[in-house]
């Protein structure tokens, strides 16, 4: 492998989007990225444009499909074929309401999937050494490409474009699915949100009126809004002393509250917030111990066990990592008290048993003080 993602994308149709000097639109670099991991240590962690390209074409065409496809079908559908207008029902009723005519339509279509995918596979394109163009797949059964004054350079800007116009599209109609007039001309055609069922009503015929569905509680506890103090209490964590190791993590849930416990480099027993305070990645999923610092699986963040003190700020992965702490506020880690006790060595720490529900009252606060009803009391 060599590097050259860079340069690649400076030869590629589309590249631009047609705005500015004509320089390439990739703000955040992940052209860049190859070559920068490249030079650093030569291992290829990040993708080269040439499968970044690849996948921008392959997503673009599915898209393209489907945003018909979900149009489409929610105005007709084919005689004697499932009829199901709702497109978000439209693989359950395939699989278990079409009988044999929709199941095997969705075997060919993965058959069909398999042999395309197996026969197109974009083979090293992760370091940039495919064989063929990025989405040149040969298929070409009208002969377009072979007809006088076909200008391929045009027809591949416009597959790109009307790609990334459909992916746009497909995204729309799952948001607005999802959260009913979040786009506009969406509503009131193909994509509804699942209909809800109708509250009982009687026979306006026997003129009896109906009677509504009892409603069941939201919640099975009840929660208040007044302050909640603290409770400190130490709590045996089920650890013995002799069972972990130096830079041994183990992570326990005690009274509601997340916590890391093990042992710095030297062998010494420490305790801290299991959630990294950058976006709460559990430290337990791979953080190392070096000496007495710990560091963050995610994007690298580093502090002291004994101290909780922040000494590097999501340092990685390279420009991705900076940017997603740019717009977080710069946190210690907590740190708890911890001891072992002098006969059996077991592991206490000492936690606020309350702290769980101080941060429920903090938020139905927040929530009823919004809607005026906040009066101290129990929700």
């Amino acid at each position: 492998p060599l590097p050259g993602s860079e340069k690649m994308i400076n030869t590629m149709v589309g590249a631009d989007v047609e705005i500015g000097d004509g320089a390439p639109w990739d703000p955040l670099g992940f052209s860049k990225l190859y070559d920068r991991n490249f030079d650093f240590n030569n291992v290829m962690v990040y993708p080269h444009v040439q499968w970044l390209r690849e996948s921008e074409l392959k997503h673009g065409r599915v898209c393209m499909l489907a945003f018909v496809g979900m149009i489409v079908q929610s105005a007709c559908q084919i005689p004697g074929l499932p009829q199901e207008p709702n497109w978000s029902k439209t693989l359950e009723t395939m699989l278990f309401e079409s009988g044999q005519v929709g199941q095997l339509s969705l075997i060919q279509v993965a058959i069909f999937t398999m042999f395309a995918e197996g026969r197109f596979y974009p083979e090293d394109s992760w370091i940039g050494q495919m064989k063929r163009e990025p989405g040149d797949l040969g298929f070409d059964p009208l002969k377009w490409s072979k007809r006088p004054g076909f200008d391929l350079k045009k027809s591949q800007l416009s597959e790109i474009k009307n790609g990334r116009l459909a992916m746009i599209g497909v995204a729309s109609i799952f948001a607005n699915h999802a959260i009913p007039g979040s786009v506009p001309f969406l509503t009131s055609f193909y994509a509804r949100r699942p209909e809800q069922k109708a509250a009982a009503a009687g026979s306006a015929l026997c003129g009896n009126t109906g009677v509504p569905a009892a409603q069941t509680s939201k919640t099975e506890r009840r929660y208040t809004t007044q302050v909640i103090l603290p409770a400190l209490q130490w709590i045996k964590t089920g650890l013995k002393l002799g069972e972990l190791q130096a830079t041994e993590l183990r992570a326990k849930n005690l009274a509601g509250v997340d916590v890391l416990v093990g042992k710095d480099g030297s062998g010494k027993l420490f305790c801290v917030a299991n959630l990294c305070p950058h976006i709460g990645t559990p430290m337990s999923e791979g953080a190392d111990v070096i000496g007495d610092v710990i560091v963050c699986p995610l994007h690298g963040s580093s502090f002291k066990v004994t101290t909780g003190e922040l000494i590097d700020w999501c340092p990685t992965p390279f420009i991705i990592g900076p940017l997603t702490g740019f717009v977080v506020e710069r946190k210690n880690l907590a740190v708890f008290e911890v001891r072992s006790s002098f006969f059996g060595g077991d592991i206490e720490v000492l936690v606020d048993t309350n702290a769980k529900k101080a941060y429920e009252a903090d938020y139905w606060k927040g929530l009823l003080d919004a809607q005026g009803k906040d009066d101290g009391t129990f929700y």
